[in-house]
């Protein structure tokens, strides 16, 4: 143990890291902060096998006399260039003695050295460490960043398990290096850009980062131009991970929903409905239907995935899957929602020709499982969710004056399933709204029951707010209650998505205006067409919808 000369900076000088002008009793940094000073520090530290202390350490017998100093005189000192070794394998060198300048105290100039090690004789190389440190590979090192994102804001409006479930299996197929490279490139720009939001500093319109951005999608237009084999779930993944990528942070450009939705259609499609889903592929794809259903809507289509076998395939992989309950819910839902393309089509024409009852009547025959399904959906699972105690009404603080009560979920899946299948509620009714009015049927409860259901989407708004800015399909549930909505309600909703998209000016359609939203609503129940162009007199005038 051996003593060194220690700095005379006071204590408050040490922790502010500065120069002391050892003014004793009081120094002039302490004086000027009104600190007490600490005075000047002991004369000596000392240092043990390589390890600083503020005290003496009293010397292990089984150590070899090492040299100790101190202000009264005292020291027992070894020879010069002796060496002692210390912890982790280094070596202490004693390079020389000297005499304090003030008193009679000694001290020792040291050098810490490394071993030499012996080298192998066939090969010349260093004898490898017996216990090598493991190397995490770089697959590794993006599940753990990617874990950690994941992590970090659970129960936020950050937390990335809002986009899906299908985000928590997504680590796990990076680390057991099964992940692909669109894959790995896909986790890499959400990373980027889910910390990028997490900067203050940084505004929205710098959270995604273009380049990794487009190093993505290169890797994804490669696998899906050369698919290839046992690859098909990270496929799915990365285009589903890149599409809520977009939807949340692409502030600029807007979403490339069409490309996106086109290319899950066809990855999923490809393999046929009998391709046997894991659970990553199952979770990513359901979590990519409602963007799917929507392409086929804009484009005037019946779902592919409508069909007997697609639908039998998809309910047995829900059966035979690990679910939770509410998961196995919001995806037979999903299923039974395919029809929702076809109700829209079927809505089109008998907006060309009023007088079609042949469409009229077929649309009724086909909106009519769909509504048994919703209001039995009603009966049983949310009504079984209410007594349960996930969905619970308290009393609103937002707009009290408007809903004196509003919805608390347990947990985001609950939510999404609650909200979406209102949104749906509204869309079939709305549809068969439009085939009664062919039919000369009067039916009141239609306009009964989309009000219903509206009230409830209103009434999830409080605890969606906290949601954001993650959160953000819950405005197309918003903008689907626009239109049952009184001339108040419907100020609240302008105000709503505004809010829900406070980070997102402008949003992607435009600024939230009556025109807009109608425009959206008509648009996707059948009773205006879809126009690809950017002029938004076209949905102010109610000539079309903005695609």
């Amino acid at each position: 143990m051996v003593g060194i000369p220690k700095s005379n900076r006071c204590t408050f000088c040490k922790l502010r890291k500065t120069k002391c002008d050892e003014n004793w009793p009081t120094c002039g940094a302490c004086d000027r902060a009104g600190k007490v000073c600490s005075g000047a520090r002991s004369n000596y530290k000392f240092v043990v096998n390589g390890c600083h202390n503020e005290a003496a350490t009293p010397k292990s017998s089984d150590s070899d006399d090492a040299s100790i100093s101190s202000c009264d005189g005292s020291s027992q000192t070894r020879d010069p260039l002796s060496r002692r070794t210390g912890a982790g394998g280094t070596i202490i060198v004693d390079l020389k003695e000297y005499t304090a300048a003030i008193g009679s105290g000694t001290f020792h100039r040291m050098r810490l050295a490394r071993p030499h090690r012996p080298r192998s004789v066939k090969s010349g190389r260093p004898t490898p460490s017996p216990t090598p440190s493991p190397v995490m590979s770089p697959s590794d090192r993006l599940a753990a960043q990617f874990v950690s994102c994941i992590n970090a804001a659970s129960g936020t409006g950050h937390d990335l398990v809002i986009w899906g479930p299908s985000i928590k299996m997504i680590p796990q197929r990076l680390s057991a290096g099964s992940g692909s490279q669109v894959l790995q490139h896909t986790v890499e720009v959400v990373v980027s850009s889910w910390s990028n939001s997490q900067r203050d500093i940084l505004t929205p319109e710098t959270w995604l980062d273009l380049q990794l951005h487009m190093q993505a999608l290169g890797s994804l237009r490669k696998a899906l131009e050369e698919p290839e084999h046992g690859l098909v779930t990270d496929t799915i993944a990365a285009q589903w991970l890149l599409q809520k990528l977009e939807l949340t942070y692409d502030f600029v450009r807007g979403a490339n929903q069409e490309n996106h939705a086109a290319g899950l259609s066809a990855v999923i499609s490809r393999g046929g409905p009998w391709q046997g889903f894991n659970d990553l592929g199952l979770y990513a794809t359901f979590d990519s239907f409602f963007h799917m259903l929507q392409e086929d809507v804009r484009q005037g289509r019946d779902s592919v995935f409508m069909h007997h076998e697609w639908t039998a395939a998809l309910q047995q992989a829900i059966d035979c899957s690990t679910l939770r309950p509410i998961l196995k819910s919001t995806y037979r839902l999903w299923i039974e929602m395919t029809v929702w393309p076809t109700l829209v089509r079927l809505v089109r024409v008998l907006c060309q020709d009023p007088s079609d009852t042949m469409t009229a009547a077929e649309l009724i025959l086909r909106a009519t499982p769909a509504i048994d399904y919703l209001e039995s959906e009603n009966e049983t699972t949310l009504a079984s969710l209410m007594e349960s105690g996930d969905i619970v009404e308290v009393d609103n603080f937002l707009d009290a004056d408007l809903f004196p009560k509003c919805y608390q979920f347990s947990d985001i899946d609950t939510a999404k399933f609650f909200y979406t299948h209102a949104m749906y509620s509204i869309i079939v009714y709305r549809t068969m709204q439009e085939a009664n009015l062919v039919l000369e049927h009067y039916a009141p409860s239609v306009m009964k029951k989309c009000r219903e259901y509206s009230q409830r989407i209103w009434m999830s708004y409080p605890w969606m707010r906290m949601q954001r800015p993650l959160a953000i399909e819950y405005t197309a549930a918003l903008a689907f209650s626009y239109e049952s909505a009184n001339e108040e309600e419907r100020e609240f909703c302008v105000r709503s998505l505004d809010d829900m998209e406070f980070f997102r000016r402008p949003p992607p359609i435009g600024r939230w205006i009556d025109g807009t939203i109608m425009a959206n609503v008509k648009g996707y129940t059948g009773r205006i067409p879809f126009i690809k162009s950017q002029d938004v007199s076209i949905e102010l005038y109610g000539v079309g919808c903005r695609c």
